[in-house]
């Protein structure tokens, strides 16, 4: 019975860094198929994961990767290495210390086993064709799908010059933001600019990654900051980011980031130049991720692998770990597996999320005390990998008073919709 899946390939996740630009596929394209045993839409982070982790199971079935881009993609992933990332040669660069910033004070952390690593689209999708070269996966740019449908127990799968039949096929498109959720849920629309900044002077402290800076936060406004990566004393990505319920709310990002870059460094505006540029939105909900796909296909149920986290966007360390079941489960012909978090990272998130809406005055010290702890602990609590006594530790460092109300309105948002549940049935 063939399958259609819809797996995170964040479109949207953390920007990176111009360290090592791999050069853009070439001229040559490659034949296509007519009939694979699997289809995998994307070839972002999930989609290229996941066809690695294909070529290096015994059955070798035939893999066919479509993306619809016909430029090189000008994306990049962040995240705390754990290990799971079957291209750790595409890495573009890796830092073992951190920041948060507020008008309170600075926060510092550090945990050198696990650095936070960048990783550029370009480095890996070059990573990637050297591992998949000579195996039975095809990698096709320039190939948008426009939908899929059942023909007996297999899915075609519609492009504009034709037609693909597979067995299984993987929507690895990601997540998108939806214009509204059930009554009860959260929806925060993380979007975000990101711009490569060169300088004609060194003012970059490429030792430590500045995941937040609050000081720009105007009270009573929506949750904002600037994220800053340095891979030079002259380059780094400066991303202007904002956490708003309303997905048409009016910002002006580049003026967030233009005075920022003045501010901070104290550059004028002939000392430093914009290279690449990319934007995005990142859903932050605790809705079922079936409702984050924003799209269908005729004729094809669709099952949704949800693998970004709804709390901070995060994507790259959890997609990368479910490719390997996930590649499993293919390669052996067995059902393919949902992405599910753990019902207390679950709840936590809802909790974190209602926070965030409700007391969007109180976010930046949460992140500052969150940021604060010690390295490791808040590594395994980013990573999904913490002890039910370190998500303890994490919750008691918190401000107490608007956490609690978040906890009370998560416990009473979520009774409402199992009594409307019950009702509606």
């Amino acid at each position: 019975m063939s399958s259609v899946v819809a797996a995170d390939l964040t479109g949207a996740t953390t920007p990176g860094a111009e360290a090592r630009i791999a050069s853009a596929p070439g001229p040559i394209r490659p034949a296509l198929p007519t009939a694979v045993d699997i289809a995998i839409i994307g070839s972002g982070c999930s989609g290229l994961a996941t066809a690695v982790r294909l070529a290096g199971q015994p059955s070798q079935p035939t893999v066919l990767v479509l993306e619809g881009r016909r430029t090189p993609d000008p994306r990049s992933w962040c995240s705390w290495d754990d290990g799971s990332d079957p291209l750790p040669e595409a890495r573009s660069a890796s830092w073992d210390r951190w920041e948060v910033r507020t008008d309170h004070g600075t926060s510092v952390g550090s945990d050198p086993d696990h650095p936070y690593v960048l990783v550029r689209a370009s480095n890996r999708r070059a990573a990637a064709e050297r591992r998949l070269h000579g195996t039975s996966i095809t990698v096709i740019d320039g190939t948008p799908v426009r939908n899929v449908t059942a023909s007996g127990d297999d899915a075609l799968i519609h492009i504009p010059n034709g037609t693909v039949r597979a067995e299984t096929v993987l929507d690895a498109r990601g997540p998108r933001c939806p214009e509204h959720v059930e009554p009860g849920r959260v929806l925060l629309h993380q979007r975000f600019i990101g711009q490569w900044i060169t300088t004609t002077r060194p003012v970059f402290d490429t030792t430590t990654v500045t995941l937040m800076d609050f000081t720009d936060q105007q009270a009573g406004g929506a949750v904002r900051f600037i994220y800053v990566l340095p891979t030079s004393p002259t380059v780094a990505l400066v991303e202007s980011t904002l956490f708003t319920a309303d997905g048409d709310e009016p910002f002006d990002h580049i003026a967030h980031i233009v005075n920022y870059v003045q501010r901070r460094w104290g550059l004028s505006t002939n000392e430093w130049q914009v290279g690449d540029e990319e934007t995005g939105c990142i859903p932050m909900t605790d809705a079922p991720p079936a409702q984050l796909t924003g799209r269908t296909f005729t004729q094809m149920p669709s099952a949704v692998i949800g693998t970004t986290r709804p709390s901070s966007g995060y994507g790259f360390a959890r997609s990368n770990r479910h490719s390997i079941v996930l590649a499993q489960n293919l390669a052996g012909g067995e059902p393919i597996p949902v992405f599910q978090d753990r019902a207390r990272t679950r709840f936590l998130d809802a909790v974190f999320l209602r926070f965030l809406r409700d007391r969007p005055e109180h976010a930046a010290e949460a992140f500052r005390r969150l940021l604060a702890l010690h390295g490791p602990l808040v590594v395994r609590f980013m990573t999904e990998r913490s002890t039910l006594l370190d998500d303890l530790r994490i919750v008691l460092a918190l401000q107490k008073r608007p956490f609690l109300r978040a906890l009370v309105r998560t416990i009473s948002d979520t009774l409402r919709r199992r009594q409307h549940g019950r009702v509606s049935g």
